[in-house]
């Protein structure tokens, strides 16, 4: 399927968010910065993939995807994603566990992967070990496996973009 016009521009955007992902991800060493630059990409892959799927040039669909639309935000995005058929339920919750992580950081002054309840979400988070055939190794981080547990789901959610642009709907006329 040909990718032009608004989609192709969405389409860079998202390639263009990538790149400044992976170096504020994969290379800051601020814990705050990389829970919210991870998110906030994965956010960004969640929007991309609904977008593909939804009819192009829809007022109602750019009203519903809107931040403050009824599909706006993190959790609203992955539960519809899900419950279309495009994620599992690991991946699923994968995406819960880390937007619970995003929350914890975004209401506490003082927070870091050492915290308990961070480290036990972390430790909740599954698909990059399926995906990789492999459990963490024992001297991981939390942070480790956030990171990890990230970059597989940005891999992963990558791959569903190209699905639902593969079942777009059309609006009825």
């Amino acid at each position: 399927m040909l990718i032009e016009g608004k989609e192709l521009e969405r389409y860079f955007i998202i390639e263009n968010g990538l790149m400044s992902f992976n170096e504020q991800f994969n290379y800051d060493n601020n814990d705050r910065a990389i829970v919210v630059v991870g998110v906030a990409y994965l956010e960004d892959l969640l929007l991309f993939c609904l977008e593909n799927y939804f009819p192009s040039n829809s007022s109602t669909v750019k009203k519903m995807l809107n931040h403050t639309g009824i599909i706006g935000n993190f959790s609203a995005k992955t539960d519809l994603l899900y419950s279309l058929g495009f994620i599992s339920k690991i991946i699923k919750n994968d995406l819960d566990k880390i937007g619970q992580i995003r929350n914890a950081f975004a209401h506490k002054i003082i927070i870091s992967f050492d915290d308990e309840k961070i480290k036990e979400l972390c430790s909740q988070l599954k698909w990059h070990e399926i995906s990789m055939n492999m459990n963490a190794p024992k001297e991981a981080t939390s942070r480790n496996v956030f990171q990890v547990g990230v970059n597989t789901l940005v891999a992963h959610l990558s791959g569903i973009a190209s699905i639902t642009r593969s079942e777009k709907r059309k609006l009825k006329l």
